[in-house]
């Protein structure tokens, strides 16, 4: 009926009144519903959320407002957001302290969210006897080498947390940190292979680790497998021991 408002319109001004009657700023309502969304599976990771148009129009909001709830979940680490790319769903829990073994593919996907190597010295290399028996790759295989120290992306000038060998195919795309978590949640499930050695710290690591070489080092390794078992990427990260502990706890079975 002519000058009756849409029922999309009223809806959306009956949660921005439900909003400013909670006490919350609009935003700050939005971004918590979309987060439970998340949390829930609504928008699954690796999944996108509804465009800023699709936002305002559903919730009868400014898109300055969408803005400010929609960077709130990037701060905390929950979603990542590029240009003509949309807003990608990277984790379902914010960002929390530095996990180096990693126990399911959530955590996973927030070390990389988290964290990166910036600036990394990239080579070509074909693996040697040598490499295979340190790396687990297979021996006339090629990759491509990242190298770097990795640091917490929330504080860049911050103490390093490891140096990183990260092997992957010649075929991919430069590196990128900012889109290490996201092309992690949109890989099909496959099987990764952890391992934890302690070694010597190697004397090229140690300067830029600040410690002292030959010291006590804790080196995590993830070797990603496809269904053939094929290796798909390798990644190392040699952390100085003095600053790492592992723990777990063992519940008594009923």
């Amino acid at each position: 009926m002519a000058g009756q408002p849409e029922a999309g319109a009223a809806s959306g001004d009956r949660r921005a009144g439900r909003m400013e009657r909670s006490g919350r700023t609009q935003h700050g309502r939005l971004a918590s519903e979309l987060r439970e969304a998340i949390l829930d599976g609504t928008y699954p990771v690796g999944g996108r959320l509804p465009t800023e148009s699709v936002l305002c129009e559903s919730h009868g909001l400014s898109r300055g407002t969408v803005r400010v709830a929609l960077r709130t979940l990037e701060d905390q680490g929950l979603i990542t957001r590029r240009p003509g790319a949309g807003t990608t769903v990277i984790s379902r829990q914010p960002a929390e302290e530095y996990l180096p073994l990693v126990t399911n593919r959530d955590q996973l996907i927030a070390l990389y969210r988290d964290t990166g190597v910036v600036r990394p010295d990239t080579r070509h290399v074909r693996v040697d006897a040598g490499l295979a028996a340190h790396t687990g790759l297979p021996e006339g295989s090629e990759w491509t080498v990242l190298e770097g120290v990795r640091r917490a992306r929330r504080d860049p000038a911050g103490p390093p947390l490891c140096w990183t060998e990260q092997y992957l195919p010649p075929e991919d795309p430069p590196y990128d940190p900012d889109l290490a978590a996201s092309h992690t949640a949109a890989m099909p499930p496959h099987r990764i292979e952890q391992t934890v050695r302690a070694v010597a710290l190697p004397g090229r690591y140690a300067a830029a680790l600040g410690a002292t070489a030959d010291s006590p080092a804790l080196v995590i390794g993830r070797r990603h497998l496809d269904a053939d078992d094929q290796v798909i990427s390798a990644s190392f990260h040699t952390h100085a021991g003095d600053r790492v502990v592992l723990s777990n706890i063992l519940v008594p079975e009923d």
